[in-house]
């Protein structure tokens, strides 16, 4: 790897990189002798060393009552990251009290768009759930009819079943005979009970909220939430079953 892309890979700006290493080639150094080797602006450059010099990566000196740089030696710099490491690995018990509290907010994405609404479908196999329980609307066949199918290979070829409770629709009934080939249980119900005009997916920590008629998705993502939704979801399964076997 080149030198500059380490340095900047441990926090250094490509102009700092270029100025560091530059520095190290001169020796003590006045900043327009550092900024011709870096290949920089002199003012770009005397902004850049005193930077460093606040760092603590560059030391300044003066000659003859003139202001010079000197960078300081690569065993230094390597000591000096070793110590944020040290002081990192140290304050992790307080960073994951900090990230762990940050947990109990509801995280909330939006999805826009037909692109968007494929990769909201697509989150739902990221999550990588054992299955994805859903309140399904017929509105889909109206904005992309072969939605529900695509979507049924995506999980399929992630080994995720699903649940389904869907509107009588002739298209739905299709998907319902087709069951066991999709990996999934179809509950559907008479359209004057059960015709959403949202399709609702709970999955891992997430609930979303699909509108297919504005092309537009909400994730929340949150466990206690997801857990509700996926209580609530049982009782509306049980129910959905009892209707439909009459």
């Amino acid at each position: 790897m080149h030198i500059a892309n380490i340095l900047k890979n441990l926090g250094l700006s490509d102009n700092e990189a270029l100025v560091y290493i530059a520095s190290l080639e001169a020796g003590v150094a006045s900043a327009q002798e550092i900024a011709k080797k870096a290949k920089v602006k002199r003012t770009t450059a005397y902004s850049v060393l005193n930077d460093l010099v606040k760092k603590g990566f560059v030391h300044t000196t003066t000659e003859r009552g003139k202001t010079r740089f000197t960078a300081v030696s690569p065993k230094q710099m390597a000591d000096r990251f070793e110590e944020y490491q040290r002081e990192l690995i140290g304050a992790l018990p307080s960073l994951e009290a900090i990230y762990n509290k940050s947990q109990v907010k509801p995280k909330v994405v939006l999805y826009s768009g037909a692109e968007g609404i494929r990769n909201l479908y697509e989150d739902t196999v990221r999550e990588k759930p054992d299955s994805v329980l859903g309140y399904h609307t017929d509105a889909v066949f109206k904005i992309d009819a072969d939605m529900p199918a695509a979507y049924a290979r995506l999980r399929m070829h992630h080994h995720i079943r699903a649940r389904r409770i869907v509107p009588k629709h002739p298209k739905w009934m299709y998907h319902k005979s087709r069951d066991k080939e999709q990996m999934a249980d179809t509950v559907m119900l008479p359209p004057d009970l059960f015709n959403p005009s949202v399709e609702v997916l709970i999955y891992g920590r997430k609930v979303a909220f699909l509108s297919h008629t504005d092309a537009m998705g909400l994730v929340i993502e949150n466990t206690p939430i997801a857990d509700a939704m996926r209580q609530a979801y049982e009782l509306a399964w049980f129910q959905a079953k009892t209707i439909a076997q009459g």
